[in-house]
């Protein structure tokens, strides 16, 4: 495990370049975690108690500063708790195969990725647009949206965990809890397919799989074609 705290932001000159002319070794077990530009509440994917777990289990976890700015959690608990911070978003796609955040990818973040990334966060599907959706599947990104999650008697998980929750940080609790699990999955599994195919949370959350759109309702909203990702997950390659 690297160094607490290490800071790697300048590791680059400030130079333009397009996003696939630099390649960098993707660490093994390695996840990214994102701050969000507009928070959401005082609301955290993941506490640094649920970050000390993932890195006791031998993963990699990538921070930018500020992460948690809007919750009770400070920078210092994340590095207590071993995450490495990178502030750069292309260096962090780059370093780490999943790419976690609260909110929606912005268009720049969604140019910057790397061909197959995986994205985690939320996504309603009236607030995502069409071209967002080509870009994506461009570059055959796996995209998952964890309010697109349903419990087995057909409630969001997410909105399960708002409503039964009284307080922010019973609902940070709540949410590590539920995402601890699917993080550690995403973090060590390389093959993306068969992790769909054994976890149905997962399979679940899924809106781009492999180049196509899988979500129904997106595709209704936008007027656009979509596969279903149960057949897309078993299809022969």
């Amino acid at each position: 495990m690297s160094t607490t705290g290490l800071i790697l932001e300048d590791a680059f000159p400030d130079v333009q370049v397009e996003p696939d002319t630099i390649e960098m070794p993707i660490l093994e077990s390695s996840i990214a975690l994102l701050k969000d530009e507009q928070p959401i509440g005082s609301f955290v994917m993941i506490t640094p108690e649920a970050v000390h777990t993932l890195v006791e289990r031998n993963v990699h976890v990538f921070m930018q500063h500020g992460f948690a700015d809007h919750t009770q959690y400070t920078d210092m608990d994340y590095a207590n708790a071993g995450v490495e911070f990178v502030d750069d978003f292309f260096m962090l796609s780059r370093m780490s195969r999943t790419l976690v955040k609260f909110t929606p990818f912005t268009d720049e973040q969604i140019a910057l990725m790397k061909n197959e990334q995986v994205i985690f966060s939320t996504q309603f599907p009236s607030q995502i647009s069409a071209e967002q959706i080509q870009k994506l599947n461009e570059r055959k990104v796996i995209a998952l949206a964890m309010n697109l999650i349903k419990e087995e008697r057909g409630m969001y998980m997410t909105d399960k965990i708002l409503s039964e929750t009284w307080s922010a940080a019973g609902v940070n609790i709540a949410l590590s809890a539920f995402l601890l699990p699917l993080f550690e999955e995403l973090a060590e599994e390389p093959r993306i397919k068969f992790l769909l195919q054994r976890n149905p949370l997962l399979m679940q959350s899924a809106y781009c799989y492999n180049g196509f759109l899988c979500n129904k309702e997106i595709a209704e909203l936008l007027k656009l074609p979509w596969k279903d990702i149960t057949s897309l997950c078993w299809e022969v390659n």
